[in-house]
């Protein structure tokens, strides 16, 4: 299906904060008034065994309307339906029409406010975080998923056997996953006897050091440490599951380093060209490193976490003409 809305994907996956009813109709996930880093799933209840239609709009854009009345999508999903939004960035209202037949029975609406990789304190208040792993929330997905692994399979390194990846599979379609992630160890970060069930106990750098205690370590030695290195803020720039980038960065390397270093952006970088152009930052190979095939990027002259020199260069020299000769060497 194009882009009405939503994408028509059915899954078996049921995440949320709570159910809240209006009409006939039970948002799921997200639940009303929540907001949401991710647009993997919306969740709907649709209490009805009658209705054989549904048309879900976000911020004005209908889809097409999706079928659940025949026999073999009952026997699936019953009178659940679950699709992929695609999500606006901040405010989304979501609207949805029930059909039977061709008749419409009911209408229900929801606000959802977006936010990928924002913090709680960005949110407007009005919005609450949504928080899945909660009794009654459990209860309407044990007909197909099993609540209560043993411990055995929650440790289980197997796709099949491990409970989450049912749900959270596509966290992983990714071409660079974190090797717990890609390892399904799941139960090393998230606990689940931690409050709400299967939180995350700990998070950026003391929980990550866990694991990368021997870069703590070397960073530690360096004379100048990078401002989220300093505050321990691993998650600003690596996602903890993976990405679409090297190293699991949240965007790539430039536009990652440029999100907070503006002011590069507007004036020639380093040095001014004939063309009154700065020295490129990406769009050739990086010379530093001609095996690995990479853009020249940021982190061709930088260390992204810590360094000897006050600004973090990779061959750690005082003289800048020695930073250059690495790619200039005639």
């Amino acid at each position: 299906m194009s882009r009405k809305g939503i994408t028509g994907v059915v899954t078996a996956v049921f995440l949320g904060w709570a159910a809240v009813a209006f009409g006939g109709v039970s948002f799921i996930y997200p639940a009303p008034n929540t907001w949401v880093e991710n647009s993997n799933h919306l969740i709907l209840k649709l209490n009805s065994t009658e209705v054989t239609g549904v048309r879900v709009g976000v911020n004005g854009v209908v889809s097409d309307l999706l079928v659940v009345g025949s026999p073999e999508y009952r026997r699936a999903f019953q009178d659940i339906l679950i699709v992929q939004p695609v999500w606006d960035r901040g405010r989304n209202e979501v609207t949805v029409e029930t059909f039977i037949g061709n008749n419409r029975a009911e209408a229900a609406q929801a606000s959802v406010y977006f936010a990928p990789g924002a913090k709680a304190s960005d949110i407007p208040p009005e919005f609450k975080a949504n928080s899945f792993h909660q009794p009654d929330l459990e209860a309407r997905c044990v007909g197909c998923h099993d609540m209560a692994p043993s411990s055995d399979k929650s440790l289980s390194t197997l796709a099949k056997e491990n409970p989450c990846i049912g749900c959270h599979r596509k966290m992983l379609d990714v071409k660079f996953v974190h090797g717990p992630a890609g390892t399904y160890s799941c139960g090393y970060c998230h606990k689940e006897k931690a409050t709400p069930r299967f939180a995350v106990t700990k998070r950026e750098a003391a929980l990550c050091n866990e694991c990368h205690g021997d870069k703590a370590a070397e960073f530690a030695k360096r004379k100048y440490i990078h401002g989220p290195i300093a505050g321990g803020m691993c998650e600003v720039c690596h996602d903890s599951h993976g990405s679409a980038n090297y190293s699991q960065l949240k965007a790539p390397i430039n536009e990652l380093c440029l999100s907070c270093h503006e002011s590069i952006k507007k004036t020639p970088h380093v040095v001014r060209t004939t063309t009154g152009t700065g020295h490129p930052v990406s769009g050739a190979k990086d010379p530093s490193a001609p095996k690995t095939g990479r853009e020249m990027s940021c982190i061709s002259c930088h260390n992204p976490h810590a360094g000897d020199v006050r600004y973090f260069f990779v061959n750690n020299a005082e003289d800048r003409l020695l930073l250059c000769q690495m790619c200039h060497n005639k």
